[in-house]
């Protein structure tokens, strides 16, 4: 029965993005002068990803 009910809440429920990424860019994170990054986190691990140059 908890299975048929977890399929028709899959149906109407949108599914969480897969990465967490916060809000705020950073130029110069994690030490790499010159770019914008931002602090995201996905199901492998957390990490500073890459924006553009600032």
């Amino acid at each position: 029965m908890s299975r048929l009910v977890d399929r028709v809440l899959d149906r109407f429920v949108p599914k969480a993005d897969a990465s967490a990424c916060s809000g705020n860019y950073f130029c110069n994170a994690a030490g790499h002068p010159g770019y914008w990054f931002r602090f995201c986190c996905v199901d492998s691990g957390c990490d500073w990803t890459y924006i553009r140059g600032c």
